[in-house]
């Protein structure tokens, strides 16, 4: 009879485990490697796989007066390299701060995303410390149903002087893949940002 109860009870737990369980597309990194000009800056960038978040730090060393983050990404079907997305952009972070002052939506995702730390919201960028800490953008499991991808981010930050000649202070590279994997901590969806109307 114990036995029979003990069986019953995995089974049980089996089953309430697989219920948890959801199918969700999620980052796997295979690649990140960061650069900075200490002169200027120094940072971080971790990602935890098995919670997942990301933890970003940077420790800036003089006030930046006018800096340009320029973004190269490229994301590739994995069954058919045929299809791939591209995106190569360069912008101006004062002009982005600009946005999130003014803009409805652009306060809406700066909120957002200082909530997870002390972030850069004006400039010139003061000297001094900024970070990210479990920072995880909302998730979806319809995105399950996508085909895996590759991808290849480059991120580089550029110091403008009053001439705007530029000077590279941080160039970071992360490459991994987008998988469909068993999960049990999904991040709430797109709709779970939006404001809660009471």
């Amino acid at each position: 009879m114990l036995l029979h109860t003990v069986l019953l009870a995995q089974v049980l737990l089996a089953i309430c485990h697989v219920g948890l369980a959801e199918k969700m597309m999620r980052p796997k990194f295979k690649d990140i490697k960061i650069w900075s000009e200490e002169k200027f800056i120094s940072h971080k960038v971790t990602y935890d796989s098995a919670d997942p978040h990301l933890n970003f730090s940077m420790e800036v060393h003089q006030d930046l007066h006018d800096v340009d983050i320029h973004l190269e990404v490229r994301i590739t079907n994995k069954q058919d390299p045929l299809y791939t997305t591209t995106m190569n952009t360069t912008l101006n972070v004062c002009r982005i701060l600009g946005f999130a002052n003014k803009s409805p939506v652009g306060r809406f995702v700066h909120g957002f995303i200082r909530e997870y730390g002390n972030i850069v919201d004006s400039c010139p960028i003061a000297k001094g410390s900024y970070f990210i800490n479990k920072f995880w953008w909302p998730e979806d499991p319809t995105t399950a149903i996508l085909p895996e991808l590759e991808f290849e981010i480059i991120w580089q930050a550029m110091l403008l002087d009053s001439s705007k000649k530029r000077t590279l202070i941080m160039n970071d590279h992360f490459g991994g893949e987008f998988v469909v994997q068993d999960v049990n901590n999904l991040k709430p969806g797109i709709f779970a940002m939006l404001p809660k109307i009471a």
